[in-house]
């Protein structure tokens, strides 16, 4: 989730929190008022009908008048009562309206009152139903007025963030487009940010600190990988002269012969280690339209010469297909996956190579791995037939993969090791 929408989910769970509690406190806050508000009506008006019934006590047909009264009026009724009743009692009713149809809430007073010595109960009404509605009208601006100031802090949110976190996203997509072996450096523009200010400073000084420690290590890999290659190449041609030698008994012939082969696979390490160093340093920039095919049926054609001596049987289905990548890297991959299958396979054994449109798999048969099969892209990891091979063939595979968008994969079944390669479908061509 990305800050600014951390942030924001924040603030509109707050209003919609604010919103939902707000709502029914106002209701019964609002409600509450109106209702004391009618409450001191209610008692006015009984004040005033209570003094004015005291006004006409002198009336010998009080009673009856009262009665008339009672039948005539809407709001206020006064019948007799059994006995007197102390204090004032408010409640809230629903009475129907035969008018209107439908059934409307009233507020209502009672009270007991001695008109010429006989008890009368007194109940005042007023009708709540307008005040309803104001209630509801309050409630609903309350309501409106947060939902408006919701939409607003996010469209404020929205605006003042893109204006505000624009320096921000010049730097990130800066450093999305950095490349460590290219000969640039960060510059950026002052902003009014002091915060954003620091991390530019930062980023650079750290860019800065990065890219010299890359060239250091670069220039040191190069160095020691070139001044390696030259003593091992002399020691192979002096051991390559003593094998020469007819002074060389069998035991010291096969000696040398052990060395001239050390030798060997120092010089293929001191290779691959440097090939490592470079996939890993991202210095395989080039990319162009590679076709596999020609490649695949050359290797192919070279390791069964290199092989004719065993009794390994090869078969194929290649089919044409181009991909976007470094053709070095290419060669290497396909290279150490069909030498591999080669390398492993014992005498009658069998090695098949299929290529499509969507990639290539390599098997062979051969007993199963002595290690994890999710450790055998791991370098120095060697998981079978001891001294063929540096260790490091399947861990270039690997980087070569991920450096291209490839996806590589392994599995053993019926007694033959699979190697799978997938071509990313965003740099792969087909014909």
């Amino acid at each position: 989730m990305r800050l600014l929408n951390f942030s924001l989910r924040n603030f509109l769970l707050y209003s919609f929190i604010l919103v939902l509690v707000t709502i029914p406190i106002s209701f019964v806050a609002i409600h509450t008022i109106l209702e004391d508000e009618v409450d001191e009506t209610l008692l006015a008006q009984h004040d005033q009908f209570v003094k004015h019934i005291r006004s006409f006590e002198y009336l010998d047909d009080l009673e009856f008048d009262l009665e008339v009264f009672e039948q005539l009026s809407y709001d206020v009724d006064i019948v007799q009562d059994s006995f007197p009743r102390s204090g004032i009692q408010y409640s809230t009713v629903f009475i129907y309206d035969s008018l209107d149809q439908e059934t409307k809430p009233y507020r209502e007073l009672r009270s007991s009152i001695i008109v010429k010595g006989h008890p009368y109960l007194l109940t005042t009404r007023l009708s709540l139903l307008e005040n309803d509605d104001l209630v509801t009208a309050i409630v609903t601006v309350v309501v409106a007025l947060l939902v408006l100031l919701t939409i607003g802090m996010i469209l404020i949110n929205s605006s003042l963030s893109q204006r505000i976190w624009q320096p921000f996203y010049k730097t990130l997509n800066r450093l999305k487009a950095y490349e460590l072996d290219k000969n640039e450096s960060f510059e950026f523009e002052q902003t009014e940010i002091i915060e954003f200010d620091d991390l530019n400073n930062a980023v650079r000084q750290l860019t800065d600190r990065n890219k010299q420690v890359f060239i250091q290590q670069k220039e040191f890999i190069e160095n020691a990988s070139h001044e390696l290659q030259t003593p091992l190449a002399i020691f192979q041609v002096k051991l390559d002269a003593l094998m020469q030698s007819r002074q060389l008994t069998e035991e010291q012939a096969g000696l040398v012969k052990d060395m001239l082969e050390t030798n060997q696979r120092l010089s293929r390490l001191n290779k691959n280690l440097l090939l490592l160093s470079k996939i890993e340093n991202d210095q395989f920039q080039e990319r162009e339209q590679v076709d596999l095919k020609p490649i695949l049926l050359k290797q192919l054609e070279n390791f069964s010469l290199l092989t004719s001596n065993m009794a390994v049987h090869a078969r194929h289905d290649i089919s044409a297909c181009t991909i976007y990548a470094n053709r070095i890297l290419t060669e290497v991959l396909i290279t150490n996956l069909v030498g591999n299958a080669y390398q492993h396979t014992h005498d009658e054994g069998e090695v098949i190579v299929q290529l499509a449109a969507d990639g290539l798999t390599v098997a062979n048969t051969g007993k199963p791995l002595t290690i994890a099969p999710d450790r055998i892209f791991e370098r120095f990891n060697k998981a079978s037939k001891p001294g063929k091979g540096v260790g490091l063939g399947l861990a270039i595979v690997k980087q070569i993969c991920d450096h291209a968008g490839h996806t590589v994969q392994y599995t053993y079944t019926d007694n033959r090791h699979y190697f799978m390669v997938y071509f990313n479908d965003q740099i792969k061509s087909s014909r």
